[in-house]
């Protein structure tokens, strides 16, 4: 099976950092995502991701941002009628000012 996966760059970084410093490191394990908490709300108002991840209910997508080295995997969800990017990336490291996902 080949998996596909879109690649998207969210150019919001403070709520991609705030989501970050609270899934990994405020309430997860020094560095270790341990639950489904937090995510990423994809607005209506924001054309160009809400039409990119319409339909996508399930798929993982990586995203790229300035303060992410490499990429970060998402998982869409839109079973609460928004659309809503939870991270699945297990870990997370900083290093340079940067965040390393794998």
């Amino acid at each position: 099976m080949i998996k596909h996966e879109i690649r998207v760059d969210i150019s919001n970084t403070e709520v991609l950092e705030s989501v970050i410093k609270k899934a990994y490191f405020e309430e997860g394990l020094l560095g270790k995502i341990l639950a489904k908490k937090y995510y990423i709300p994809i607005e209506e108002s924001d054309d160009i991701n809400y039409s990119i991840f319409k339909g996508l209910n399930n798929a993982t997508v990586r995203v790229t941002n300035d303060i992410i080295d490499g990429t970060m995997r998402f998982i869409v969800d839109e079973t609460e009628g928004d659309i809503r990017l939870y991270p699945i990336s297990m870990y997370c490291i900083v290093e340079n000012e940067k965040y390393i996902f794998y």
